[in-house]
């Protein structure tokens, strides 16, 4: 009689554990798998993707929310008065800072007036720059990824190095995609630049104060 009260209980014990043994196993990675994330290019490991638009680098179109060819003015109005501002014949640089954590970040919008055209009252973004790390590519690629990573995704030239004193970034450009890089001494991407496609004006053209550009020869 005891047997057969508990008969069931004990069966039912036993294909809960039974299942759940197949589905710890299903999850377990095997030494296979292992190997083949061994054998994949550190830029392949290292991509993540990135859903959220607000975040996402797209080369040659935006930065997040700052769209190139977008109304400038309309930029600035939702993101707040700028840290610093220039301008200069129709040209403008805003430049925003935020203290985070890990230092201060960078956000710098160029934008131009088409002087004389028919929409000259429009601030037109041209570039868009940041360094911020949580800013990433679809292909998980942003400030904080080494250059020999981003070297697999992207045809690059290296034009020349920004200089301030004993700092330096030097700068890769593929004007095709519309994007450039800047690293550091350790090989690290320090910050993006985000222009139009073959636009090599905007490309070139510094978001950085007191910085040199000093030309590769």
């Amino acid at each position: 009689m005891i047997f057969k009260r508990y008969k069931h209980f004990f069966m039912k014990r036993y294909w809960i554990l039974t299942i759940a043994g197949l589905a710890t196993a299903c999850h377990q990675p095997t030494q296979q798998a292992g190997h083949e994330a061994d054998s994949l290019p550190p830029a392949a490991v290292e991509t993540i993707p990135v859903p959220d638009t607000t975040t996402l680098i797209m080369p040659g179109k935006r930065i997040g929310i700052t769209v190139i060819q977008a109304n400038a003015d309309s930029l600035i109005r939702q993101m707040g008065h700028p840290d610093y501002s220039d301008a200069a014949m129709g040209t403008y640089l805003n430049t925003w800072y935020a203290r985070h954590r890990d230092g201060i970040y960078q956000t710098s919008i160029f934008s131009q007036r088409n002087m004389g055209g028919p929409d000259e009252a429009i601030t037109h973004v041209k570039s868009v720059y940041v360094t911020s790390p949580a800013f990433r590519t679809t292909n998980g690629i942003g400030p904080g990824t080494p250059m020999a990573a981003i070297q697999h995704q992207y045809a690059l030239t290296n034009t020349g190095t920004f200089v301030n004193g004993k700092d330096s970034l030097d700068v890769y450009e593929d004007i095709k995609s519309g994007i450039s890089f800047e690293a550091g001494k350790d090989g690290i991407c320090k910050g993006v630049l985000v222009y139009a496609p073959e636009d090599s004006g905007a490309a070139r053209r510094s978001v950085h104060n007191d910085w040199i550009f000093v030309t590769r020869k």
